[in-house]
């Protein structure tokens, strides 16, 4: 009788190591596709919607030589610029619409 209660353990800690085998397997099965489709689909969107993208691509892809590359470093000059540049999201929306000045009262007044 004393045997019994040792295999149900076994068994019990064996099911739980392949719980966790498969479940670390369906992760890494499940980032593996997501993250190969996503990196060229988002590559590939911003190089159609952006002009600057191709040059910031060939930099990249030609590593260490682009440091002494001018036309890598004018690229990364305007990368920085649109990148810390402040554009509110709606020009209109933020320039007054009345030509009324705070201290001005109405005719009515």
């Amino acid at each position: 009788m004393r045997g019994r209660p040792f295999q149900i353990q076994a068994i019990a800690r064996a099911a739980g190591y392949i719980a966790v085998a498969v479940a670390i397997a369906a992760a890494a099965l499940h980032f593996r596709q997501d993250g190969a489709g996503t990196s060229t689909s988002l590559r590939a969107r911003s190089i159609e919607s952006d002009p600057l993208a191709p040059e910031l691509a060939r930099c990249q892809s030609i590593g260490m030589v682009a440091k002494d590359d001018p036309a890598c470093e004018a690229a990364w000059a305007e990368n920085r610029r649109r990148f810390f540049t402040y554009r509110p999201a709606d020009s209109t929306a933020s320039a007054p619409t009345t030509d009324r000045t705070p201290g001005a009262k109405s005719e009515g007044q």
